[in-house]
């Protein structure tokens, strides 16, 4: 190991000409880690979602930052549902006839609470345990379609764009059987791609800590469909590492959003030992490393961004 070459932290961490599919983009962290991506030179940055007014204001708002304004806009709406697979495929053909062929990463960050369960810390009798539990059962089969299904139908969607991504970069097409030589890197390389930027495509899948936390803090329907979310995104990376594309699961505990607005935003030590709740600062770093030159050795992984929040509870990770 050559440790006397130079480290560039600008190329380590950063979505320099990268295109990125995000879901679920119009708002939270969502719109959070559109704008990272912006900011930190993505050539585009398509954010997908039902509410297309949504959209089209975080887009605005986002290109509109200092360095991104100008006649052809980094951050893209595309109006879609991912619960529906014809309305996936047809944000994967509009991101394959606008980006040229190809998407850098996919990042699965849709959500949504479902059917809250947090009354039952403060039910007297069981009877009271069993309304809780049984209420708004209509909300578990949204709560999964979202949370955890759209995981694969539109990573599924996004495959041959994926694959595309990786030919780009000069990655030779096609399954590595079971002991077979690495991939090759034979194929011409699209302009601007470096010898030394040897990443490959990549499926990001944006769970939560809520997959780990024994400690109900929305719902057991949104903490089984996360937990769901995290296996599906580590079995992506086994699934898809013949293919030469790789799959990570970010989690994050508590940020400001929708789904979290009212929450504290200072807590003791014995809740979150960082005192607080997560910045923007703290998820553009998580993210731009794993899209970045410096996550290119990372498959397979699962990251906590949590300021120390499941130390602190029971948990299964």
């Amino acid at each position: 190991m050559d440790f006397t070459q130079n480290i560039s932290d600008a190329k380590l961490f950063s979505a320099k000409d990268l295109v990125v599919v995000l879901t679920g983009g119009g708002s939270g962290i969502g719109a959070a880690f559109a704008s990272a991506l912006a900011q930190s030179s993505a050539r585009k940055v398509y954010i997908l979602g039902r509410r297309l007014p949504s959209l089209q204001a975080t887009a605005s708002t986002i290109n509109a930052l200092p360095g991104l304004a100008g006649p052809d806009p980094v951050v893209v709406p595309v109006q879609c549902d991912v619960t529906d697979r014809e309305s996936a495929a047809a944000a994967a053909q509009r991101v394959h006839d606008d980006a040229g062929g190809y998407a850098d990463v996919l990042i699965n960050n849709a959500g949504v609470t479902g059917p809250k369960h947090t009354a039952v810390y403060g039910a007297q009798s069981l009877a009271d345990v069993q309304v809780i539990l049984q209420s708004n059962a209509d909300g578990w089969p949204a709560t999964f379609a979202t949370n955890t299904a759209a995981v694969v139908g539109v990573a599924a969607a996004f495959l041959p764009l994926l694959d595309a991504a990786n030919r780009r970069r000069g990655w030779e097409p096609g399954k590595l059987e079971p002991g077979a030589k690495p991939r090759g890197r034979g194929l011409p390389r699209a302009e601007g791609v470096e010898d030394a930027d040897v990443r490959t495509s990549q499926i990001i899948t944006v769970a939560s800590i809520a997959a780990f936390n024994r400690y109900v803090t929305a719902g057991l329907a949104y903490s089984s469909s996360k937990a769901g979310a995290v296996h599906i995104g580590k079995t992506l990376a086994t699934m898809l590492a013949p293919w030469g594309i790789r799959s990570n699961v970010l989690c994050p505990g508590i940020f400001p959003s929708q789904m979290t607005e009212g929450a504290p935003t200072e807590f003791p030590a014995d809740k979150i030992p960082s005192g607080r709740q997560g910045s923007f600062e703290d998820l553009a770093a998580y993210l731009l490393y794993l899209v970045g030159k410096g996550g290119s050795y990372v498959n397979g992984s699962v990251q906590l961004v949590d300021g120390g929040r499941l130390s602190m509870h029971p948990a299964t990770y």
